[in-house]
C-alpha cells in the first residue's frame, strides 16, 4: 500500500509537471490540455502522467497532437524536474489522455437533462449567465478557461478570462495549487496536516504551529467573540458525537454528548500569537475547521489569480462558496448568481449581482438526518451541544469568502433577531427561517 511518503511525492511531481507544462513547454497545442493526474510507480522509476482537454468534448476521439508535443517535450520537463525537485531519481514519464474526463463530460450532459433534485433550504448555484463565458461580445481578445477539482471533499471550480488559454491555464493551476496547499494543511481529516497534529499534541503542552496557523486560529477566535459563541472552531468531538464526521449524523447517547461538550469551547483554546503556540486546556478537544476551511481556500486561490494578472473570474467550493472577481466581460454590473429554495422545487428565492465580493449560503439541507419524525441538521450549536433549529438557510455577502463563511454559520445559529441586531459590517445578510419569508439586511 503507497505510504505518505509516496502520496507526496506523487501530489509534488503532479503540481511540478503542470506548472512546466502551462508555464514552460511552448509549443502551442500543450496549451489545449491540463495534467489531471499522475500516478508514481512502487520505486519512483517511472510515471504515468494524465492529461485531459480543458474543453472535452463528449463522444469525440481527443487530439493526438497534444500528447505527440509531449512527448517531444518529455526531456525538457525531466530537466525542469530534476532542476527544481531534490528527488535521488527523476521518473520516467508516459503522457496518456485521461478519458475519465470525457466520460464525465458525457455524464453532465445526460444530467442536465434531467429535473435537478429538489432541495430544502438554499444553495449557492452558477448562474448559466454567469457562465457563458463564450459569449464575450466585444471583447474578442480575452480567452475563457474553466476547470474544477474535487479538494476538500467537495467539487472546486474556476472559471476565468485571460488574453491567452496559456495565461489562464498557469493561472488556474497555480489557484488549485493554493486549494490543495490550504488542504494540506488545514485538512482534519489527514493525518499529517498541521491541524492534525495540533489535535494529536496540544492537550496539556504548547504546539508550535505555522504563522499561518496562527493568524487563521486568532481570526476564528475573534468570530467566536464576536458571534458569542455561535461559531466555534472547537466542536470537533461535538461533530463526531453526532456521526457528522465522516457519515450523515446520528443520535448519540446522553454521556457521550456531556463529554463532547465538556472538551469543546473557544475560551479553552489558548493562542499565543507572539509565540505562535496553541494549547487546550481540555483534554479531548478537537478543532474543525469545516466554518471557515473552503473560505479560506477560495480566498487564497483568489489571491493566486491576481498574482497572475486575472481580473475576471468565478472561484467555487462546491454550492457553499463563491467568490466573484470583477464582472463579466459583457458587464451587467457583476455575475449574476440565482439563490434557490424554499418548498417549491428549483423557485429561484433572488438574484444577486457580485463584483469583487464573495457570497455563502449555510443551509440545514446541507447534512442531516431523521429521528422520531424530527429532522436534525449538521450545523450546531456549540453552546448547547445539539444542532441549531429555526433557521432554513442563511446567506453572507462581503468582500472575503471566510468571512462570508463563518459569518453564515453564526448568524444560522443565532437566527433571525440576534442577525437583525447584529449586522455584518461591510456585508449583506439574506435570511430564510423555517417559517416566515426571506428577508435582506443590510450591513453597517
Amino acid at each position: 500500500m503507497p505510504s505518505h511518503q509516496h502520496d507526496r511525492a506523487a501530489s509534488t511531481l503532479l503540481r511540478e509537471i503542470s506548472r512546466i507544462v502551462s508555464r514552460d513547454v511552448r509549443d502551442p497545442d500543450v496549451a489545449t490540455v491540463r495534467v489531471s493526474q499522475v500516478s508514481l510507480s512502487p520505486d519512483k522509476r517511472s510515471a504515468r502522467v494524465l492529461v485531459a482537454p480543458w474543453d472535452p468534448v463528449a463522444g469525440k476521439e481527443p487530439d493526438p497532437a497534444p500528447l505527440r508535443a509531449l512527448v517531444r517535450a518529455t526531456p525538457f520537463i525531466r530537466k525542469m524536474l530534476a532542476r527544481n525537485l531534490r528527488m535521488r531519481y527523476v521518473p520516467e514519464l508516459r503522457f496518456d489522455y485521461d478519458l475519465g474526463e470525457q466520460h464525465r463530460k458525457r455524464i453532465d450532459q445526460l444530467l442536465k437533462r434531467i429535473k435537478k433534485r429538489a432541495r430544502k433550504g438554499m444553495a449557492v448555484l452558477f448562474a448559466a449567465a454567469a457562465l457563458q463565458f463564450g459569449t464575450a461580445w466585444g471583447m474578442p481578445q480575452l480567452e475563457r478557461l474553466e476547470s474544477s477539482a474535487v479538494v476538500m471533499g467537495s467539487e472546486f471550480r474556476i472559471a476565468c478570462y485571460a488574453p491567452t488559454r496559456r495565461a489562464a491555464a498557469g493561472a488556474i493551476t497555480a489557484a488549485f495549487d493554493e486549494v490543495r496547499r490550504v488542504d494540506a494543511f488545514l485538512s482534519h481529516y489527514k493525518p499529517d496536516s498541521e491541524l492534525s497534529r495540533i489535535n494529536r499534541e496540544a492537550a496539556g503542552k504548547d504546539v508550535k504551529v505555522t504563522r499561518e496557523m496562527a493568524d487563521l486560529l486568532k481570526r476564528c477566535l475573534r468570530y467566536s467573540q464576536e458571534s458569542e459563541g455561535a461559531f466555534d472552531i472547537t466542536v470537533g468531538s461535538l461533530v463526531k458525537a453526532w456521526g457528522f464526521y465522516k457519515g450523515h449524523g446520528h443520535m448519540p447517547s446522553a454521556w457521550t454528548l456531556w463529554w463532547a461538550r465538556r472538551s469543546s469551547g473557544y475560551q479553552h483554546l489558548r493562542l499565543d500569537p507572539s509565540k505562535s503556540t496553541v494549547r487546550f486546556l481540555r483534554s479531548g478537544m478537537l478543532l474543525d475547521p469545516g466554518g471557515v476551511g473552503k473560505g479560506y481556500a477560495v480566498d487564497r486561490a483568489v489571491d493566486a489569480l491576481r498574482e497572475y494578472g486575472i481580473e475576471r473570474a468565478l472561484v467555487s467550493s462546491g454550492t457553499s462558496s463563491i467568490f466573484a472577481l470583477g464582472e463579466p466581460p459583457d458587464g451587467g454590473g457583476g455575475w449574476g448568481l440565482d439563490l434557490r429554495g424554499g418548498e417549491i422545487p428549483d423557485e429561484i428565492v433572488t438574484t444577486v449581482k457580485l463584483r469583487d465580493q464573495a457570497l455563502s449560503t449555510s443551509g440545514s439541507y446541507e447534512k442531516f438526518f431523521e429521528s422520531g419524525g424530527k429532522r436534525y441538521g449538521h450545523i450546531l450549536d456549540p453552546r448547547t451541544g445539539r444542532p441549531a433549529s429555526g433557521m432554513a438557510a442563511v446567506s453572507v455577502i462581503a468582500p472575503l469568502t471566510i468571512d462570508t463563511e463563518a459569518w453564515s454559520t453564526a448568524l444560522f445559529v443565532n437566527g433571525a433577531d440576534w442577525a437583525r441586531a447584529h449586522p455584518v459590517h461591510n456585508g449583506r445578510v439574506y435570511l430564510c427561517p423555517e417559517s416566515g419569508a426571506c428577508e435582506w439586511i443590510e450591513g453597517e
